[in-house]
């Protein structure tokens, strides 16, 4: 029996900007005669679409008489797969009619236009590739902003701006004329927060859950789940987060007011992927006035996520504000190594009659290495303190005078130190009671030497040693100071046999 089938193609910006264009060539197809169609919507330029191959192998088989399309660009675009179809269709004896251009490969005619054809197709689709790099080169030279735009800003001028346009009106604060100002289009009218505001809060979200998908989770319960749409290429305004998508956000320098090219590269035909930070193209400073974040914050969001990547990943069931990889000995993660084998140790935890505690371990222990012994994590930090110490009275010795300050104790400190202690004694556990215990602990650690707690971001290891030439100030520290300072300021802690061997600072 004669087979005649169709094979219809749009790619997806023909059916985003035409939503008619598939069903037209549905239609022309069947008036041609075919009376079974295949169709694909993808881009003419890849190969491998999953109609075409099957269609394709249904003539190689020899169970198609005729194929019908429209245009020679709805089958290939590349004159190498045109002619792979061409052998095809000649040796299984089937034909193929263009409707556009009047060709039948029945015919010597039709085979030489066939051919003619697909090399312009190709030809079209190198020049338009062309183009498009032409472009891309043409607006690094300006410094202009990138076609796309993180969340928070939109393009002026070819400049990042922050988008300051009306966004979300909560639902406790709508007035109840809210309709006719939204059918008037004055949105100024209706109180709310604009898309910088909300980018703004979301970054406050994340140093204050201090993990990507911490942070996602409460900026989801304050402004709710929002679903990806189903167009990819939908400018919504609207962000669709993922844990990997706000990572990928937080670290954009268009956030620090700069801004970056060739953060994506293509690896084949059809595939792109991003790049490697070190190797994109940075312009610095191209909109100072509209930066979202600090030099500083910036530092600090990369040291979290560099900490948090050691630590493993966040569960939405733990609870955000007490996450796993902030509790009290969590710093020491990524730091603790086997004196014997020079492995990284892994923590473990154990309970006894006084209770539970913490150690680390040589992952090898008892599989060839010869350190079976765990060390206890508090004997690791109280090792470690005393280091520090040490280090920073040699360093500050020079300074007799200094050092003297540094170890007396003021009435204040002591008022706040008997606070403390006081408060350490009231059994049980409340939130506002932690919440007290630790802002005394801040106080305190502020009336030691207000210089380590300033801002360490920009000060070198040596700088943060020296500063710390008392023992209380090590002890004040909280479990989220603990994991910014000494990370900045320790480079490996060496265990053999339940004692610490070594500390290695980066000085």
């Amino acid at each position: 029996m004669k087979r005649t089938v169709g094979y219809a193609r749009v790619s997806s910006r023909e059916q985003a900007v035409d939503s008619q264009a598939l069903e037209q060539q549905i239609a022309r197809l069947k008036a041609a005669g075919a009376t079974e169609i295949f169709q694909d919507i993808q881009s003419g330029s890849n190969d491998d679409r999953p109609a075409l191959k099957k269609l394709m192998n249904l003539v190689s088989e020899g169970k198609v008489h005729e194929v019908i399309i429209t245009r020679i660009d709805r089958k290939a675009r590349s004159l190498p797969k045109l002619r792979e179809c061409i052998d095809i269709y000649r040796n299984s004896g089937a034909n193929l009619r263009i409707l556009d251009q009047q060709i039948d490969l029945n015919t010597s005619q039709g085979k030489l236009m066939v051919n003619v054809l697909g090399s312009l197709a190709e030809w079209e689709t190198d020049l338009i590739s062309e183009r498009v790099r032409h472009g891309k080169e043409h607006r690094r030279k300006k410094q202009a902003a990138n076609e796309s735009y993180p969340w928070g800003y939109q393009i002026v001028n070819e400049k990042y701006q922050l988008d300051t346009r009306p966004f979300l009106c909560l639902l406790s604060a709508r007035p109840d004329n809210y309709l006719d100002l939204y059918n008037e289009s004055d949105l100024t009218k209706l109180p709310g927060q604009t898309i910088k505001e909300i980018a703004k809060n979301c970054l406050d979200i994340f140093f204050k859950h201090r993990g990507v998908s911490r942070g996602l989770k409460a900026i989801f319960n304050t402004y709710g789940i929002i679903k990806r749409s189903d167009n990819r290429n939908s400018r919504d305004g609207i962000f669709h987060w993922t844990p990997t998508g706000f990572n990928h956000w937080l670290t954009n320098p268009v956030l620090c007011g700069h801004t970056a090219y060739l953060q994506r590269i293509t690896i084949s035909k059809r595939k792109r992927k991003r790049n490697k930070p070190e190797n994109w193209e940075i312009i610095h400073d191209t909109h100072p006035e509209h930066r979202l974040i600090t030099d500083a914050e910036a530092a600090e969001i990369q040291q979290i996520l560099k900490f948090n990547s050691k630590t493993g990943h966040f569960s939405f069931n733990q609870d955000p504000n007490n996450p796993v990889c902030y509790r009290e000995y969590a710093y020491q993660t990524g730091l603790v190594f086997c004196a014997e084998c020079g492995s990284k140790c892994i923590t473990k935890s154990a309970t006894h009659k006084g209770g539970k505690y913490y150690y680390f371990a040589c992952r090898y222990a008892g599989m060839g290495c010869g350190n079976p012994k765990s060390t206890r994590k508090s004997n690791i930090e109280s090792a470690l303190i005393k280091t520090l110490v040490q280090r920073s009275q040699i360093l500050a010795s020079s300074d007799d005078k200094q050092l003297a300050q540094s170890q007396s104790k003021s009435e204040k400190l002591k008022s706040l130190e008997s606070r403390l202690e006081a408060l350490e004694k009231i059994p049980g556990f409340d939130p506002d009671l932690e919440n007290l215990k630790e802002k005394t602990r801040q106080l305190i650690a502020s009336e030691i030497n207000p210089f380590l707690f300033d801002s360490t971001q920009n000060k070198s290891p040596e700088e943060i040693i020296r500063a710390g030439n008392n023992l209380a100030i090590w002890h004040t520290l909280s479990p989220d100071d603990k994991v910014k300072i000494y990370h900045q300021i320790v480079h490996r802690i060496t265990i053999r046999n339940a004692d610490v061997e070594e500390v290695i600072l980066k000085i």
